[in-house]
């Protein structure tokens, strides 16, 4: 809760530390907005490509108009006189929101549109971020030999195949405890331990090793369409475009998956969203293990094979993390015998 002048946004909005990359991002190169060898704070637009899947604010309220956005512009700048249907069109484009047309505009007028945008961006993640560890950051002693059972994240990562350093371990748990607060959320009341862990073990699942998260994503897609290969997959979800099972194959082996492949291979699902979500997790935690590559400091630098078992083991630890804490916040502790230690394997 806020303390005497604190506001809850003060509270909410947890600032990132700055971070030092050994070497370049593979998949998201750019996202960070970091030089390896200099240390700095990421770009807040790191964050609306992850949440969203766009490259930058501006791209997601862009984004937003479609097509009208080069007339919001004019609007809001006053570059051109807009006729009454050309703003009828800015407002159904935000949903029939004349109210909210007029807020945008004005923020984009004072040049504080996109920064009112990552400041929210910020605000949302940093409640993410603090759901997770608040689950996860209990005590809970062994009974016989009255051992720690809830890691501890300098310990924990100092027994990784990995060289990290403080502000770059705490920035890949951050990153994790997001995707598990995503995951989490709409699971948090008025259901069973069975359902959120099951929840837990379908998200690292995705770092399975054998296969790219978004291989393993594009699988799972495949089941409720019944589909025997990508090739099928393709075909049954009606994608457009030049060589859509072609596109499902590079993806599979590693090339970006964006927002539009995401919706373009869901789009014949009856409940798609849940699916969609899971996409883009599998894009966060993608993000994870390229950003793992990229700090590791070790002497032999971490393949990505490495990385992901690092992640997919960090994600189930977190789960049992959070089983722990929850068990002794409600004093059902679990018996040390139920207590095995998540080792990666690579």
């Amino acid at each position: 809760m806020p303390t005497v002048g604190q506001t809850l946004e003060d509270v909410l909005n947890r600032p990132f530390e700055p971070l030092t990359l050994r070497r370049p991002m593979r998949l998201f190169p750019t996202s960070m907005g970091l030089k390896p060898g200099i240390s700095g704070l990421p770009s807040d637009d790191f964050l609306a490509n992850l949440h969203s899947g766009r490259r930058t604010h501006l791209a997601l309220i862009r984004k937003g108009f479609g097509k009208e956005f080069k007339n919001f512009q004019n609007y809001a700048l006053h570059k051109v006189d807009t006729t009454p249907a050309t703003r009828q069109r800015l407002i159904d484009a935000l949903g029939g929101r004349e109210d909210f047309l007029e807020l945008l505009a004005n923020r984009m007028r004072e040049g504080m549109l996109v920064a009112d945008l990552a400041q929210m961006t910020r605000i949302a993640e940093g409640a993410l971020y603090q759901l997770t560890r608040s689950l996860s950051s209990g005590s809970l002693k062994c009974v016989h030999c009255q051992a720690e059972l809830v890691s501890r994240p300098a310990k924990w990562w100092a027994e990784q195949p990995c060289s990290l350093g403080d502000a770059e371990y705490r920035f890949v748990d951050r990153l994790l405890c997001d995707a598990l607060a995503v995951t989490l959320l709409p699971l948090l009341f008025g259901t069973t331990w069975a359902v959120k862990e099951h929840a837990i073990q379908n998200l690292g699942a995705l770092c399975e090793l054998g296969a790219h998260p978004f291989k393993h994503w594009l699988d799972m897609v495949r089941r409720p369409y019944q589909a025997q290969s990508l090739t099928a997959l393709a075909t049954r979800a009606g994608m457009d475009g030049p060589s859509p099972d072609s596109l499902l194959q590079r993806v599979a082996r590693g090339e970006m998956l964006t927002i539009e492949t995401i919706q373009a291979v869901t789009a014949r699902l009856p409940n798609a969203k849940p699916v969609r979500d899971l996409g883009m997790q599998a894009r966060a935690l993608a993000f994870s293990i390229d950003f793992l590559m990229a700090v590791d400091n070790g002497a032999v630098p971490l393949d990505w094979q490495a990385a992901q078992a690092i992640v997919r083991t960090r994600i189930l630890q977190f789960g049992q993390d959070i089983r722990y804490s929850l068990a002794k916040a409600i004093g059902s502790a679990p018996a040390s015998s139920q207590f095995v230690p998540i080792k990666s394997t690579t």
